[in-house]
């Protein structure tokens, strides 16, 4: 039983018993007022007075016939008995009336109703896992954040988030905060030390004016020089520099532990990693993994993005907010368009031909069909149009065309009279 049942049957009986209340107090009140005016009515003393008064008139009239006499004084007795009964009762009901029409029920029933109610509050629980009443804020019907505790929040978003993981991405704990696969990110500063217990790949450039580049260089040429002869490398070094630079190298074949790396025009299948920033015109590029071409274009195995590097279809293009994807639909089938709520424009000669709105619907201003061209007007056209040039009315009226036709040049022809 959810919580909204269990309500509904508190309040069923509460009204039930508030009701039963308020008609108990009803029916007293009214049974006191009528005794109180009953015990207080003379009832005897009423019938002598109209029974004499009667007997006084008839007496008048008619020679005393006592057999009759006494037939006629009990009948009377009878009829004034009646008629007092029938005062006696609208005397109750107008006494009733009027007492109850200085009652305000609604107003009894609503102290009765809150006083049992907050009686009954006092002790009541809340069934298990229920959601405290407390925490809700009726004016707007929103839920705090401060009373949402446990579970998973299912296709959560904000402003500034969207989460498209199916796993866990992210462990957040009091001492670090640990990402569970790869980071991307456009910049990364670290105010601190960075410590890779992994290898170090950089595709880009390392600033020549950093410490740690200078630091590099350094120490590289600490290091060979402590290994060579400094003696015989004074003797030839000069030599063998001023050579190079007048002659350059003639080398048709260059290897490393006798292995080719440089064979006349091509390099060696043994390399395999380079920091190459500048290519000459290339006939045939071919790529295994991901690849992204100046900060713009990412290409991984069945996917490209265009300003993205997590592409949602097998083309996806961002220009700011606006994402447009290609992807297959169905058997058969693709899709080319916005994912998200937002307009599709088709234009031609940087003229918007159609619009594809959030709602489904298309706006073509102008469609032809064949030979023929479709419009919409407010108004019946008086302009040069072709011949079969059909204008729609967009503000019809009874009595009025459903649109004009073009019969050539100015001449134009109602068509499909709202009847």
């Amino acid at each position: 039983m959810d919580l909204n049942e269990h309500l509904g049957k508190i309040v069923e009986g509460l009204i039930g018993e508030i009701t039963a209340n308020v008609l108990a107090r009803v029916d007293h009140v009214i049974s006191e007022t009528v005794t109180a005016r009953l015990i207080n009515y003379d009832y005897e003393a009423h019938i002598k007075e109209a029974a004499t008064d009667a007997l006084d008139r008839r007496a008048a009239e008619y020679t005393i016939d006592s057999k009759r006499l006494e037939k006629r004084i009990a009948d009377k007795i009878n009829s004034t008995v009646d008629e007092a009964q029938v005062a006696t009762a609208q005397l109750i009901t107008d006494t009733v009336a009027a007492r109850v029409a200085g009652i305000n029920f609604n107003q009894a029933m609503t102290d009765a109703a809150s006083s049992i109610i907050a009686e009954r509050l006092k002790d009541y629980v809340f069934p298990a896992d229920s959601i405290n009443g407390n925490a809700l804020k009726l004016s707007d019907l929103a839920i705090t954040g401060d009373n949402v505790k446990g579970g998973i929040i299912e296709n959560f978003s904000s402003t500034g988030i969207d989460d498209r993981a199916t796993g866990v991405a992210v462990t957040v704990l009091d001492h670090a905060t640990v990402v569970e696969n790869n980071l991307f990110t456009q910049d990364l500063t670290v105010e601190g030390t960075a410590t890779i217990n992994g290898n170090l790949n950089i595709t880009g450039a390392v600033n020549e004016d950093s410490e740690f580049y200078r630091n590099l260089i350094n120490s590289a040429t600490k290091s060979a020089l402590s290994n060579m002869n400094r003696g015989l490398f004074d003797s030839y070094s000069s030599s063998v520099f001023e050579q190079i630079k007048t002659d350059g190298l003639n080398l048709s074949k260059i290897k490393l532990n006798d292995t080719e790396v440089i064979t006349d025009n091509r390099l060696g299948s043994t390399i395999v990693n380079s920091n190459l920033q500048t290519l000459g015109l290339l006939k045939e590029l071919q790529v295994i993994g991901e690849s992204i071409f100046a900060e713009t274009l990412y290409v991984t195995p069945k996917r490209v993005g265009i300003n993205t590097i997590e592409p949602s279809g097998a083309l996806a293009i961002w220009d700011q907010e606006v994402e447009i994807v290609a992807v297959k639909k169905s058997a058969d089938t693709g899709s080319f368009g916005t994912p998200r709520q937002q307009r599709l424009v088709l234009t031609s000669n940087n003229k918007e031909n159609i619009i594809l709105e959030t709602d489904g619907s298309a706006t073509i201003n102008e469609l032809r069909m064949g030979s023929m061209k479709f419009s919409a007007a407010a108004q019946p056209p008086n302009y040069v149009g072709e011949r079969g040039h059909v204008v729609w009315n967009n503000n019809p009226n009874p009595g009025g065309p459903m649109g004009w036709i073009c019969l050539g040049a100015t001449n134009w022809a109602n068509f499909g009279i709202i009847d």
